[in-house]
C-alpha cells in the first residue's frame, strides 16, 4: 500500500473512533486482525475486537488527535499523536468522572488487503493516571 492509502484507512479508523461509530471502525479492520493494546493483551479477530471498542465508546467521549509524526514502511506505519479525551467511566482503575485528559499515543499498524491487519497501541498510562488522580481532589475539568 502507498502511504496515502494507509493514511486514508487510518483516517477513517480514527474518524469512526471519534464519532463512536463501531461499524465504521470495524470496516477498517481485516477479518483476522490482531489488536494489541500494550499492557492489556492481544485480541484476534474483528468480532472479538468489537467489544473492546464498544467498551471504550461507553466509557469515553469528546476525543481528538493532534498529529506529531507518521512514518511509513512497505505495508505498515507508525503514528504518534497527542490524544485528548473525556473519561466518563473508569480507566486503569481510576474513576474518570468526566475528566478531560491528554497523553501521547503511538499506533503501529500493519496492512493487508487494504485494511488494518495488526494494530499495536502504546499509551502513556502514567500521564493518564496522574491526570485522573489529580482531578479526584479538584472536581472535573471541562
Amino acid at each position: 500500500m502507498t502511504p496515502q492509502e494507509m493514511d486514508e484507512v487510518l483516517d477513517r479508523h480514527f474518524a469512526g473512533e471519534a464519532s463512536h461509530d463501531l461499524e465504521a471502525v470495524l470496516a477498517t479492520l481485516h477479518e483476522d486482525v490482531e489488536h494489541d493494546v500494550v499492557g492489556l493483551g492481544v485480541i484476534r479477530g474483528r468480532a472479538n475486537v468489537a467489544p473492546l471498542y464498544q467498551g471504550m465508546f461507553d466509557e469515553t467521549g469528546d476525543e481528538s488527535f493532534a498529529p506529531i509524526s507518521r512514518q511509513y514502511g512497505d505495508d505498515f506505519l507508525v503514528d504518534e499523536v497527542m490524544m485528548t479525551q473525556r473519561i466518563n467511566g473508569d480507566m486503569f482503575g481510576v474513576p474518570g468522572n468526566g475528566t478531560v485528559v491528554t497523553w501521547r499515543l503511538l499506533h503501529v499498524c500493519e496492512f493487508r488487503d487494504g485494511l488494518i491487519s495488526r494494530e499495536n497501541v502504546w499509551m502513556d498510562t502514567g500521564a493518564i493516571i496522574a491526570q485522573l488522580t489529580a482531578a479526584q481532589g479538584h472536581g472535573t475539568e471541562s
